[in-house]
């Protein structure tokens, strides 16, 4: 143990006397073991993590097979492959020998609602859930009591609060159970308080709050109109999502064939026969572990995230192995005196051992807090609902490789080192201190490796940004500039109308305010109204979708969405007026062809709607979606009004109204918050939030990928240069002229580029192609792209070169002779 100590007394010494490598290879270290532990433990959350619960692993999401939706002329959430109706769960519940529990769960809202229980209302998400939610997740309890089936079949007035929420809200008031909670107006009794760490069942959304499923109209799924859709009374509304436990021994399969005659027969008695040519009544059951039923579209990214970060974690430990072995190679001189004054191969191990151990036990402790930071930064950039940390398993993981690589890299030199003439230590001179050629080789052989790793990061993050770009130039067929958009809800009102016809006046009064309208689905949000089929001048188009939204006055001129022909839709248009509706470009092109689209009716009985006015295609859910056929109703005709969302167009910037607008909303209606606030634009951003959040991280990941190879690029030229002083001194001296040494070192510069290049250019045809799915109106071989990568490659290469062939240059002979 005392010679240990001494080793490592002995290795402290070394490193302070080489700060400027001590530095280098713990940060590299740092870089390479934190970027690695925070992208694969967020991966690691979002893809495969269990849900905290007594008995997760059983649980699994239920959602349509094959990808196939809703059936025949039914209406969904805008997800129909997760959606189904309040009665298909009723059905399949009563299959006790298939389930051992199936529980529902809907959304209050597209994201957040209203509530209150001080003086000042507040956003919060909500859920209403079968009275075996907790019971049967085997969710904890922190405080009070969960739901029961006895509140689901009275449709009790009570409610759960997340820990987090309640901790938020309430300050962890010991005394919460009993207090009320009115959400968008309507008092509920909490009851318990989930146990910390349960955030509710849907992947990177925290659920504040849980209540029974409800037959309130102001408590809707979804925040629906009631005259529209309800829960209990529209069977054709496809809206609850479900999550089950199958009995023991019955697999997925097996569910699936025994479910099929139950759905089928359900969706029958909603919908009537369904051609079963073009939809099945099967079900998939999905692992509830992460994103589950999204798992699938995040799979393609998190491979090429933890891909890009893995290369940078190659790049980082070839680095510190050409700097260990670089500052080793110097040290032949230490190394001879040791073996002349006696020291063994165990001895010299031990020392080399120290200093290894020390450099990445430091870079790992420093990379532990920059995964933290990097942790919570993509927690953030994910939109999660709870904040992730750093996984422990992954780190040591991490650690154990980086440890493995940095050791056998830094022991390299053992042999040489005990191997070492001891005649060294009576002389150094150029002919024992230059460079051993298989060493150099070497060397060149890491540093091509490392430019063709570089350039695949480069390339990557060049299709990703010039894919973001794709999207931020995408035509939106409406005017987003000074376009503000929140969303309201009625908190007991009586008389909706009423209140959003006043609130919309009061907000068009308001300075530098120039249109307001108001929509029940929020343009990018990515949710959408959708008809599977509808009737059109009485002719039945089964199976055929429909996709609508209900509007306010004004809606497309204040979205600055051109009128092709006929009107808006108007003030005048209210309950006691005929039915009317706007339709788009696509849907006229498909469904009325050459002749006037003025005065087709759309719907049947009490619904009947007649066309007055034709709008252009512009986006609805999200920025890259294909344009469908689309209908806008007049929201003031229906009889009443849940939630909406507030179109305001300003004259200047649109946040720079938006105090005021909180201020008017306050002076009309106190218990009412803006939901949501923010720009239309930064709304439709949303929609390709994922693409920018992977572009961010590859262009993070190819920028630090650049500087390391940078790094590496620069310490071994100048390395080389310092070891050869003496030659290049009489190269000058022998009549060599300066901007010939200069050329000399940029020329071996040179070559280990263009080597490094013939590498890389095809690893990245080959490492492209996987990007297809990321990629947004463009090629993957995109040759922009890589004349980008390429180019910023030779640009690294040749600065990197650069400051050490200047050196070399600027050798003095004279000086260079003496140190001979």
């Amino acid at each position: 143990m005392r010679a240990f100590l001494l080793d490592v007394r002995y290795a402290l010494r070394q490193l302070r006397r080489s700060p400027g490598f001590t530095f280098t290879v713990v940060l590299m270290l740092a870089l390479g073991i934190g970027t690695n532990t925070a992208v694969f433990s967020v991966m690691n959350a979002v893809l495969f993590e269990l849900l905290p619960v007594s008995r997760g692993q059983g649980l699994r999401h239920v959602r349509m097979a094959n990808g196939q939706g809703s059936a025949g002329s039914s209406s969904n959430t805008g997800d129909s492959n997760t959606a189904f109706t309040e009665a298909t769960f009723e059905a399949l519940r009563s299959r006790t020998d298939v389930f051992e529990e199936l529980i529902a769960y809907v959304p209050l809202a597209l994201s957040k609602v209203a509530v209150r229980h001080g003086e000042l209302p507040e956003e919060a998400t909500g859920e209403e859930v079968s009275g075996n939610f907790f019971s049967g997740l085997g969710a904890r309890i922190e405080r009070g009591r969960g739901l029961t089936l006895a509140d689901e079949k009275t449709h009790a007035s009570v409610v759960v609060l997340n820990y987090d929420f309640w901790t938020r809200s309430y300050a962890q008031d010991p005394e919460v159970v009993g207090q009320t909670l009115y959400i968008k107006g309507v008092p509920m009794t909490v009851v318990g308080v989930a146990t910390h760490g349960f955030e509710g069942v849907e992947p990177l959304v925290a659920t504040d709050f849980w209540i029974p499923l409800q037959n309130v109209p102001a408590l809707n799924a979804w925040g629906a109109p009631a005259d529209v859709f309800t829960l209990y009374g529209s069977p054709r509304w496809w809206c609850v999502r479900m999550i089950a436990r199958l009995r023991p021994g019955v697999t997925s399969m097996q569910a699936q064939q025994a479910l099929a005659g139950t759905f089928g027969e359900v969706v029958r008695q909603a919908v009537g026969p369904v051609d079963p040519t073009k939809w099945k009544p099967l079900l998939d059951f999905v692992p509830a572990r992460g994103l589950g039923v999204h798992s699938d579209e995040a799979h393609e990214p998190a491979r090429i995230m933890m891909a890009l970060v893995g290369l940078v974690l190659v790049i980082a430990c070839i680095n510190v192995a050409m700097m260990v072995q670089a500052r080793n190679s110097a040290r032949q001189q230490e190394f001879s005196v040791r073996v002349a004054i006696g020291a063994g191969r165990i001895s010299i191990f031990r020392q080399l051992l120290c200093e290894s151990l020390l450099l990445v036990s430091s870079g790992a402790a420093l990379g532990w807090l920059l995964a933290f930071w990097t942790t919570r930064l993509l927690s953030a950039t994910l939109h999660a609902g709870t904040a992730f940390d750093p996984d422990r398993t992954v780190l040591m993981f991490t650690l154990l490789l980086s440890t493995v690589a940095a050791v056998g890299f830094g022991l390299v030199p053992l042999w040489s080192a005990t191997h070492a003439p001891v005649a060294g230590v009576l002389r150094t001179t150029a002919a024992n201190i230059t460079a051993n050629k298989v060493r150099l080789f070497g060397s060149r052989i890491l540093l091509t490796g490392q430019i063709a790793i570089c350039l695949v990061l480069l390339m990557t993050a060049s299709l990703l940004l010039r894919t973001l770009r794709n999207y931020a130039a995408q035509d939106l067929g409406a005017q987003m500039d000074g376009l503000l958009v929140f969303g309201v809800t009625p908190q007991g009102q009586g008389d909706t109308h009423v209140f959003y016809r006043t609130l919309i006046d009061r907000l068009r009064q308001v300075p530098g305010v120039e249109s307001v309208s108001m929509a029940q689905m929020r343009p990018g949000s990515g949710m959408a109204n959708n008809d599977m089929g509808f009737v059109l001048d009485g002719v039945i188009h089964r199976g055929e979708m429909l996709r609508h939204n209900s509007v306010g006055s004004g809606f497309n001129h204040t979205m600055g969405i051109p009128l092709v022909a006929g009107r808006d839709i108007t003030d005048a248009d209210t309950v006691k007026s005929s039915r009317v509706a706007l339709v788009n470009q696509t849907f006229v092109k498909k469904y009325l062809g050459n002749t006037n689209p003025l005065g087709h009716v759309l719907g049947w009985g009490k619904d009947r709607s007649t066309i007055v006015g034709v709008v252009a295609d512009s986006k609805y859910t999200s920025v890259d979606e294909e344009q469908m056929p689309m209908a806008f109703y007049a929201q003031m005709q229906a009889s009443s009004l849940a939630a909406m969302h507030i179109e305001v167009r300003t004259r200047g910037s649109a946040l720079a109204v938006l105090p005021e607008l909180r201020k008017t909303v306050a002076g009309l209606y106190p218990d009412v918050p803006l939901e949501q606030p923010m720009t239309q634009q930064a709304q439709f951003e949303e929609s390709y939030a994922r693409q920018r959040m992977l572009a961010s991280m590859a262009c993070f990941f190819g920028v630090l990928a650049a500087l390391l190879v940078a790094a590496g690029l620069f310490g071994l030229h100048s390395f080389r240069v310092s070891r050869r002083t003496a030659e290049i001194g009489l190269r000058i001296a022998l009549g060599a002229t300066r901007p010939q040494m200069l050329a000399m070192v940029m020329r071996e510069s040179l070559w280990v580029m263009l080597a490094g290049l013939a590498v890389g250019i095809p690893l990245t045809f080959f490492a492209a192609r996987p990007l297809q799915s990321m990629l947004y109106q463009m090629s993957p071989l995109d040759p922009a792209s890589f004349a980008l990568a390429i180019a910023a490659m030779i640009l690294i290469c040749v600065c990197a070169a650069l400051a050490p062939a200047r050196r070399a240059a600027s050798i003095e002979p004279m000086q260079a002779l003496r140190s001979e």
